[in-house]
Parts: C-alpha cells; structure tokens; sequence
C-alpha cells in the first residue's frame, strides 16, 4: 500500500507541475479569521461559503504543459480594475518562469 500511496502522491505532483491554473478576482469578501489562519484556511473558508462579500471573477489561465490553454477574460473588461489583469498577467508569469525553473532543477538532478 506505501508503495501505491507514494506513487499516487507523485502522480498529483507531476500534474501540479506540469500545469498552471490562475484565477483572479475582483470584489469584496468578508472573512472572520485570526493571525493563525494561512492561506489554505482561507481558501477553505471562501470554498466552503463561510465568508460574505461580492466576487467577480475577471480573468482565468489554464496552461499545460504541452502548450495547451484555456483563457477566460470578463465580457465587462471595460469595468475591471487595470491592476486585476497585470495582476493576472505577472502570475501567469511568475508561474510559467516557476515551473520551468523547476524542471531545469529535475534535469540537472538526473544528469
């Protein structure tokens, strides 16, 4: 059973790796949380509906490693904040630039 644990955990890091998924919101959220809670909580707390608020999401990046994507851009473009879409692009980015340099890692390891 470790064994098809371990694989499966580095089946879910291969996909993590070799895809990029970005989403970026605009809006107000209202979230009761303490300095103990992290990122992962409040995601949690935002995909469970235990916060209030307005969310609108403006842009969305899926891209594969094979060079497949999918992009979504809001209709109401004229309307969103200039910031959310640099915001988006740097991310997209910045995780493209991420996940290359982590695969020049893996290369170098198996060298």
């Amino acid at each position: 059973m470790a064994l098809k644990d371990a694989l499966k955990s580095l089946n879910e890091a291969v996909k993590d790796l070799t895809s990029l998924h970005v989403q970026t919101f605009t809006g107000s959220l209202k979230v009761d949380i303490d300095k103990s809670n992290g990122f992962d909580e409040l995601k949690k707390l935002i995909e469970t509906q235990s916060a209030s608020g307005e969310v609108k999401l403006v842009a969305e990046s899926l891209v594969k490693f094979d060079g497949d994507s999918y992009n979504f851009i809001t209709s109401d473009i004229q309307n969103a904040p200039p910031q959310a879409l640099d915001i988006h692009q740097n991310a997209v980015t910045s995780g493209l630039n991420n996940r290359l340099a982590l695969l020049e890692l893996f290369q170098d390891l198996i060298k």
